[in-house]
């Protein structure tokens, strides 16, 4: 059976001489939506690109679809694990169809003509962006080419996908669409998800299990619900939370920052 999981073993990292990770472990099964959460600067986003490749230089192990990522290629790895990063530049010159174009470059001499444009049509579908394919990304909303972004990742057909704070500096519609279209994407193919999120309600509502992250360190990895525990999540971010119950059909639980009354 072909192993679509990422497995990463004592993970550690030193940039400048500053310890920037720290001895990580955790794996992600195949087609299962992890989310990593945790505080400015506890290492979340550090931690995504060791996995893809943007990073290097670190101890220990990772593991990419049963691959040794050190022995990688950069094609190699982007044949296996595709990134989203943080916000979306609003100055590409590019229009949408060239851009998701450019993700197909892992599979030149690998894919057809023919399988590169059904895997462009078919994420531009998923993501609802057809309409405007022919627009330069530098005439999109954010909302907009977040979703060209998501895009990007889909089109280049890899077994594990790589978010970098999808939602934020989204409005909260597209918030929710953005969140749809990851659930979509993590369903009908599968593929092995990592977000990393400030959003813990995101976490809670979307991933099969979630990490948290402090100061370099993976102090914690369980399900959604242990999230609800009365100290969890104080230690990680520092600030008392407060579990509420919405006033609707099933009662949802979210979790919000407790303000300290004096």
């Amino acid at each position: 059976m072909k192993d679509n999981g990422i497995k990463i073993s004592g993970l550690s990292l030193k940039l400048n001489g500053k310890r920037i990770l720290s001895d990580i472990s955790f794996d992600v099964a195949p087609g299962e939506f992890f989310c990593v959460i945790g505080r400015n600067g506890a290492g979340k986003s550090t931690l995504l690109k060791c996995i893809c490749g943007i990073i290097g230089g670190y101890e220990g192990e990772i593991n990419i679809c049963g691959r040794h990522a050190a022995g990688l290629s950069a094609r190699g790895r982007s044949r296996l694990v595709a990134y989203v990063p943080q916000g979306s530049p609003s100055d590409i010159p590019y229009t949408v169809r060239d851009f998701l174009e450019m993700s197909r470059y892992p599979w030149r001499g690998v894919s057809s003509d023919a399988d590169d444009a059904r895997e462009i049509a078919e994420a531009m579908d998923m993501t609802g962006i057809t309409a405007f394919s022919d627009r330069r990304l530098s005439s999109l909303s954010g909302g907009e080419r977040q979703k060209v972004m998501i895009a990007s990742a889909i089109a280049q057909r890899t077994d594990a996908i790589l978010m970098d704070e999808p939602t934020t500096y989204l409005d909260y519609a597209h918030q929710m669409e953005t969140m749809d279209m990851m659930s979509r994407v993590n369903s009908f193919r599968s593929v092995s998800m990592i977000i990393v999120t400030h959003d813990i309600n995101l976490a809670t509502e979307l991933a099969g299990r979630v990490a948290a992250m402090s100061d370099g360190r993976m102090e914690w990895v369980g399900p959604p619900s242990g999230l609800f525990e009365a100290t969890r999540l104080n230690g990680i971010f520092g600030v008392p939370f407060r579990r509420y119950v919405a006033d609707a059909p099933g009662g949802r639980q979210i979790l919000a920052p407790e303000r300290a009354v004096s």
